[in-house]
């Protein structure tokens, strides 16, 4: 046979190996994909029909029906959404009195008293479809709805880090659900996975320069949780003025929707409980610097009954300063090691600091930090960072610290209050090691380098 032949017949078998093994490849993801959302699915199905999930059993979601409820009313407006609360831990914690229209409509739908409304009143009016249904159905498709919502989130992600195959959607699938705040999340029935989608969907439009839709993104993730709109600081640094004035735009027609269905009364109560939570409160469900910060200063993790009725002012001056200086820090490093504006890296630095600069940050909040550890799992083995070795080490402690919930488990059959602080603080420590591995060790691509 003539030698060249040969070596053709030999490239095309070769081709034809690669396209049956990516073929087979593919296949196999997706046919696990199906069966991993069918049984997930199943999972949601049988909890409904079983009533697993007895009437009222989440901490979270019930206050968002109620909500819904009320929003969708006759005369919305004229019902409050938002109970003052005397304590700062009250307004954080505790539930809103029986003697209340909303306890009244709770008790209506079977559900007991609950906690305070803490969203925007543009919230409940988006949720109003979920208050025309059953409270068990309501719940069953909320969470059918984050299941996707998490799901469209890896999917995002991965573009973003340039690592998207069936391969690896199917490895952060599976990983994923088994995430400890997606877990917690799915319990409580709250926000996190739709935060992640906007975010992250944010990014991706941003980097693509489609300024409108980027904005949209995040005015979406600002009032799932008010803390995104810290991101603004990035395209004040990197002038990207479109982009602002998209934002403001996006911004003004949904709180102008909201105080056109629900009021300005609503919209006031709204502010006047940001202020009764902006200094944050100590306890073991508060993962900020915050939080670290509080439960240092008490020396332990104080229950309920223990907490003081309100943060001293000098604690809580102390606090908001040190969010301040991180935030500042931050945009300013941003600014000098990234003078050509790799946006995305901007963005999933500024996503753990919304998540370390709150007043106070649930652990569910933490399905955030999935979109930075992706960032640094496939970057990392695309080269990169410096020191390879010492950040995957970061990786992995990051991953397993926010992926488990076990040393939160610990804290509580521990007596000594300094390794209780320090348990509790194991999750915002993380994030903060996290950042810091950002900041110093990714190196822009060579065209964004100055």
């Amino acid at each position: 046979m003539n030698p060249s032949n040969a070596y053709q017949a030999a490239s095309t078998a070769t081709a034809i190996n690669s396209t049956s093994l990516r073929t087979w490849s593919t296949s196999a993801a997706v046919v696990l994909l199906v069966v991993f959302g069918a049984n997930q699915f199943a999972t949601e199905w049988v909890a409904f029909r079983s009533s697993a999930h007895p009437t009222g059993s989440a901490v979270d979601f019930p206050h968002y029906y109620v909500a819904a409820k009320l929003a969708g009313s006759a005369n919305p407006s004229q019902h409050p959404l938002y109970y003052t609360a005397v304590e700062n831990k009250e307004a954080a914690f505790d539930r809103i009195p029986p003697d209340t229209e909303w306890n009244r409509v709770a008790h209506q739908n079977g559900l007991g008293n609950t906690l305070h409304f803490s969203a925007p009143p543009i919230v409940a009016t988006l949720l109003v479809p979920l208050g025309k249904l059953p409270y068990q159905l309501s719940f069953m498709v909320w969470n059918i709805l984050t299941d996707c919502f998490f799901f469209l989130a890896l999917w995002v992600c991965l573009k973003l880090c340039g690592a998207l195959s069936p391969a690896t959607l199917l490895v952060c699938t599976l990983a994923g659900f088994a995430f400890q705040p997606f877990m917690h999340t799915l319990e409580k029935g709250q926000f996190g996975a739709l935060l992640l989608l906007t975010w992250s969907a944010a990014i991706l439009f941003a980097d693509k320069k489609q300024d409108i839709a980027s904005a949209l993104m995040l005015a979406l993730a600002t009032i799932v949780k008010i803390t995104p709109v810290l991101a603004v600081g990035v395209f004040v640094v990197r002038r990207r003025w479109k982009w602002l004035a998209a934002y403001t735009l996006w911004m003004t027609i949904l709180i102008g929707i909201g105080v056109w269905h629900l009021g300005v009364e609503n919209h006031r109560l709204y502010l006047a409980k940001l202020s009764a939570l902006s200094c944050g409160v100590p306890g073991p469900y508060n993962y900020s610097l915050t939080g670290i910060v509080q439960n240092a200063y008490y020396g332990d993790i104080l229950g309920y009954g223990h907490m003081p009725a309100q943060t001293p002012r000098g604690l809580c001056a102390v606090d908001k300063m040190l969010g301040l200086a991180v935030y500042v820090a931050v945009l300013a490093f941003l600014w000098k090691k990234n003078q050509r504006g790799d946006i995305s890296w901007d963005l999933v630095v500024m996503s753990l600091i919304t998540l370390l600069i709150a007043p106070f940050t649930w652990r569910h909040y933490y399905v955030l930090e999935i979109l930075p550890l992706m960032f640094v799992w496939f970057l990392l083995k695309a080269g990169r960072f410096s020191r390879p070795g010492w950040v995957l080490i970061v990786a992995t402690i990051c991953t397993l610290v926010a992926g488990t919930g076990y040393p939160d488990y610990l804290q509580n059959h521990m007596t000594s209050g300094p390794i209780r602080v320090c348990l509790v603080g194991l999750l915002p420590l993380s994030a903060l090691i996290l950042v810091l591995t950002l900041l110093f060790a990714y190196k822009p691509e060579p065209e964004l380098q100055a």
